[in-house]
């Protein structure tokens, strides 16, 4: 059986451009663009469209209107500026932690198919120039292990429920961000859940939510393990693969904004995106032009 982070390395040394497209639970994308790694989509993490939408810094219609005026070519970074006033460095935030978030997703489970397809496919938010494939492998192992010596499986935490104690009011809650997973903590939502409707990441969104469980806000038994994230897709590479770590969203901290991608690509909590003052005669939603 060939190795998928194997065929990734290989991928990356041949300076490969096109997609690589991921079979499991859940799907996804790669794009590669010489090598380095520009996106990852997944129905598993929200993209960069959801944590710019959910985060309100910009509109359904600023977003509409800048996919159709600048998709083709790449240039939807560049009308969000001029027309919702976002800045360049917010949208490189918003892409690395997408990217990041996506890639965590899909470590997760080992995937069960894959396949590159050669071609250079638009991007609505590309990082460019792109993550090296060994830097990111790195992190979602260090991710994954994370969660794993907090909590045990962390294919187990993102499948499961939320569900608040009977103890845990929202208002009673000094950090904004438990306060506001507290309110979807209604056994209905996964992580993954509640990570789309806070237009956050689901990386940050887990861990917050292990740090909620240690404190008695949610149900839940922690059984931390040493071992590691067996199992997991993707494995440890070497250090010759990449240099440098980026930081993580450490759990129960509530840090304001972000560092600069190339230090620390981390999940963006909501504070990092600032939310639009509410204007008069402000245009109504409009369909967005991709998913997240």
């Amino acid at each position: 059986m060939n190795d998928f982070r194997s065929d990734l390395t290989g991928l990356c040394e041949g300076r490969f451009t096109g997609a690589l497209r991921i079979e499991g639970t859940p799907a996804g994308v790669m794009y590669l663009r010489e090598g380095l790694i520009a996106a990852i989509t997944t129905p598993g993490a929200p993209g960069p469209e959801s944590l710019l939408l959910k985060s309100g810094r910009i509109t359904e219609r600023e977003w509409s209107a800048a996919f159709a005026a600048g998709a083709a070519e790449e240039r939807v970074g560049e009308e969000l500026t001029n027309a919702a006033g976002v800045s360049a460095a917010e949208l490189e935030v918003v892409a690395v932690s997408a990217l990041y978030d996506a890639a965590f997703v899909l470590g997760l489970n080992r995937p069960e198919r894959w396949h590159a397809e050669p071609g250079t496919t638009p991007l609505p938010l590309p990082v460019r120039p792109g993550v090296h494939p060994g830097e990111l492998l790195r992190e979602t192992r260090h991710r994954l292990s994370s969660l794993s010596q907090q909590w045990g499986s962390p294919q187990h935490l993102a499948a499961q429920r939320v569900t608040a104690t009977g103890r845990a009011t929202p208002s009673a809650v000094p950090n904004t961000r438990f306060r506001d997973i507290l309110l979807h903590a209604n056994g209905r939502h996964t992580p993954r859940d509640i990570a789309f409707l806070l237009g956050r990441g689901t990386f940050a969104v887990t861990t917050d939510i292990v740090s909620m469980a240690h404190r008695g806000l949610l149900d839940g038994r922690p059984a931390p393990s040493s071992a590691g994230a067996a199992g997991a897709a993707i494995r440890q590479p070497t250090r010759q693969e990449g240099e440098g770590h980026p930081a993580v969203d450490h759990p129960g901290v509530d840090h304001p904004g972000a560092a600069p991608p190339a230090q620390a690509p981390a999940p963006v909590p909501p504070a990092a995106l600032p939310r639009r003052r509410p204007r008069h005669g402000r245009p109504g939603a409009g369909q967005h032009g991709t998913g997240a």
